[in-house]
């Protein structure tokens, strides 16, 4: 048994997990994004400055023997690059682009997909200009999901100083259940709640306007009329901008808007979004501006970032192919000649084991493609079923015999290549 929402990753798995996190990794670093990686817990004082307070039951903690300091298991990665590029690299000039690959843990409440280990590859811009760091945040975020095989998916943007300006205007009292009626969509308990809080009249009639405005891009046209006289049209038209910028360039293949938006909203300062896809119910990546982010750790910058849930894009992507990477199984062979053998084919990027057990279905089970049997002379291809001859005077010549049977278009048959 293992911890509620723990999970291991068998062999295939966690291979397919390893390729698709590397093809999103290399995405990034091609728009010239460094890697870094930061530890699994920090001190609970870290995350609670980048995230705000840290609810006990969300967050796992511990104490740290050696300092007698509370720790906590990451939620989130987000707030220790900003202790990073605050600390470690305050040296060097603004803009940092800077992206990580690892897991977080959330003590997560759902009654389905009760995951709390979430493997997550995301990258954060800090200093950069707030405009164009959007559309490059964007531009990442697009070409990492395509990257990994992702296709047909909805960007879903928002824009937290659209519902945000309007509460500021309300009691803070007020604006917890006002934030809660919004999250449900539900007019009857906003209104309720409007009038309860008595509101002025512009700002509450922005409030319920928000659940009329989501869908595609063309509820911004009915957005700026709407909300024209209050605290929110400046986001509306900030957001509005990128939309056009969005649709325009061809970003994503369906472009979404919804004004009702109020996740973190005591987070998010700008702009957010959502790559969205069929499959897993929840978002593949999830991002937006912070620009209060780096203030709390002494340095006032701009900041915006994402992170893709590995595991959901994954589940969007769909079953990796079918194909089993070149590994060689090789058996039969006097010891000394084996390890020879082994350590040619290895020099040339090919996985070989060396082991006695010589069985098809063992090669298959370990995920083998080839299957090298020196007593018998032969490289049997388990994935196509045909086999090629092996032989010669020495290790040189049976390596690369084995090397040239494995690569792209070479042809095998019952018999000899």
């Amino acid at each position: 048994m293992l911890p509620a929402g723990m999970r291991d990753w068998l062999p295939a798995e966690a291979r397919a997990l390893s390729a698709l996190s590397q093809r999103v990794l290399g995405c990034f670093e091609s728009f010239g994004y460094d890697r870094v990686t930061v530890p699994a817990f920090e001190f609970a004082e870290v995350l609670e400055r980048g995230l705000g307070s840290l609810d006990p039951a969300e967050v796992l903690r511990f104490v740290e023997p050696q300092t007698g300091e509370v720790v906590a298991l990451r939620p989130d990665m987000t707030p220790q690059i900003a202790r990073l590029s605050t600390s470690r690299l305050a040296d060097r000039p603004w803009p940092a682009r800077i992206c990580y690959e690892g897991s977080v843990v959330r003590l997560r409440r759902q009654r389905a997909r009760l995951r709390r280990q979430i493997p997550q590859a995301g990258i954060e811009l800090l200093g950069a200009d707030a405009a164009a760091g959007d559309k490059e945040v964007l531009e990442v975020a697009i070409a990492a999901v395509r990257a990994a095989g992702l296709a047909d998916f909805v960007l879903d943007l928002s824009h937290a100083r659209v519902a945000g300006a309007l509460l500021d205007a309300v009691a803070a009292p007020h604006r917890v259940g006002l934030i809660e009626a919004l999250s449900l969509r539900d007019p009857a308990l906003l209104s309720a709640r409007a009038q309860a809080a008595k509101i002025a009249a512009p700002v509450r009639d922005g409030l319920l306007a928000l659940l009329d405005l989501a869908g595609g891009p063309q509820v911004l046209a009915a957005a700026r009329a709407r909300l024209a006289q209050t605290p929110a049209a400046e986001g509306v038209e900030v957001l509005e901008g990128l939309v056009q910028w969005a649709e325009g360039s061809g970003l994503a293949p369906r472009v979404f808007v919804d004004l009702a938006d109020v996740r973190h909203l005591a987070y998010y300062t700008g702009a957010l979004f959502q790559i969205l896809a069929e499959g897993p119910g929840e978002p593949v990546v999830s991002g937006g501006r912070y620009d209060g982010l780096l203030e709390r750790f002494g340095v006032p910058r701009p900041a915006a970032g994402f992170a893709v849930d590995l595991d959901n894009l994954a589940w969007a992507v769909g079953a990796p192919a079918a194909d089993v990477p070149a590994r060689v199984l090789l058996h039969g062979g006097e010891a000394t000649l084996s390890q020879e053998i082994a350590r040619g084919v290895r020099g040339q990027g090919v996985p070989v084991a060396i082991c006695e057990t010589d069985g098809d279905a063992y090669a298959r089970s370990w995920g083998f493609s080839h299957r090298a049997d020196l007593s018998a002379g032969t490289l049997i291809d388990l994935r196509g079923g045909g086999q090629s001859a092996l032989g010669g005077s020495g290790a040189s010549e049976v390596t690369d015999q084995i090397v040239a049977a494995l690569r792209p278009g070479a042809q095998s048959s019952g018999g000899e290549t």
